[in-house]
């Protein structure tokens, strides 16, 4: 590709370049204003054409798993004899040949109400106490994998829940009042609130003589 040398052109051809640089400038701006003009447009046809579906199935989905939790009730009612009235978020129904299950429950969001920092401090000094004057890798491995348990979630600004659970899988290996008191007094800092029902399950079935798992999940 040669090179165009400016010096070469007179003032006339200069000027016309310039002009010629100017529209075409000009026109690639046209172009994508015209581009994004084009694409809002789209977009809100894409929306019109499919908004009453989706609220329409989303209606269905709210009936459905209305009918299904009254459905469940008498089986709940049954169940809470046999087995005792224990608070649960969800429920799970299974085939006795494991073809089939399905699980009606509750999303659940958990907040701290404030005392869980005293369980976190009675954590953090036994897990000092294991380090202090042990220079054993695993025990200093084992205290940092404890600590990170106990991270403040930057986005909530509160405990990790699902990371407390994990950790409280940890009792039996420590098997210390210390750590067990720090356990419950986080869980019983927990503000649990029960919010929209979901329905989530699976089945198997046969698809080209192979067997395959069809999951499924709806919440309203």
């Amino acid at each position: 590709m040669s090179t165009l040398d400016l010096s070469t052109l007179s003032a006339s051809d200069k000027e016309a370049l310039m002009q010629q640089l100017a529209n075409e400038a000009k026109a690639k701006k046209e172009k994508i204003k015209n581009d994004r003009k084009a694409y809002k447009e789209l977009s809100c046809e894409f929306v019109t054409r499919n908004i009453d579906k989706l609220v329409h199935h989303n209606d269905i989905t709210e009936i459905l798993i209305e009918t299904l939790f009254k459905d469940f009730e008498p089986i709940k009612a049954i169940k809470e004899q046999v087995y005792g009235n224990d608070p649960q978020d969800s429920h799970t129904s299974t085939l006795n040949d494991g073809s089939a299950s399905i699980t009606i429950g509750h999303n659940v969001t958990i907040k701290f109400d404030g005392t869980e920092a005293a369980g976190v401090s009675k954590i953090k000094e036994f897990i000092k106490s294991l380090s202090d004057g042990n220079n054993n890798e695993n025990t200093i491995k084992l205290a940092k994998a404890v600590d990170t348990f106990l991270k403040i979630n930057p986005k909530t600004g509160m405990l990790n829940p699902s990371k407390i659970i994990e950790l409280s899988k940890l009792r039996d290996e420590f098997n210390d009042e210390r750590f067990d008191d720090g356990l419950d007094i986080i869980f019983n800092a927990q503000i649990r609130t029960q919010n929209s029902m979901y329905v989530s399950g699976w089945k198997f079935i046969q698809h080209q003589g192979l067997s395959k798992k069809l999951t499924f999940r709806f919440s309203v």
